[in-house]
């Protein structure tokens, strides 16, 4: 077996590369980190991609607004159909009302 490993010279060849290898990443809300010598973002909470530039709530935005609109539009539904039945209801015994205001009276007559 055959190992290999490069040792560098000084600290600052070592923060020099991760410089260099960072430089060409841009993390916005995150840093750049080596792993196995490439260099990638460390992203912070709330945040993901490649480069931290999307906040986990743009994935909750477009359910959650749907939800909320859907929950709304139920609202406003139950709102008119109750008013609907209502309505109806009241008609009714204003209808019964009536006959019974016409039977008492044409038994008087």
């Amino acid at each position: 077996m055959n190992f290999s490993m490069s040792v560098p010279a000084s600290d600052d060849d070592v923060v020099s590369r991760h410089l260099t290898a960072c430089a060409d990443i841009i993390c916005k809300y995150g840093r750049c980190v080596l792993v196995d010598g490439k260099a990638s973002c460390e992203c912070k909470l709330g945040y993901v991609g490649d480069t931290c530039d999307e906040t986990i709530n743009d994935a909750l935005s477009v359910p959650l607004t749907l939800g909320i609109l859907a929950f709304i539009i139920g609202f406003i539904i139950l709102f008119f159909g109750m008013a609907f039945f209502r309505q109806r209801q009241k008609a009714k015994m204003r209808k019964k009302a009536a006959e019974e205001a016409l039977l008492r009276n044409g038994a008087h007559l």
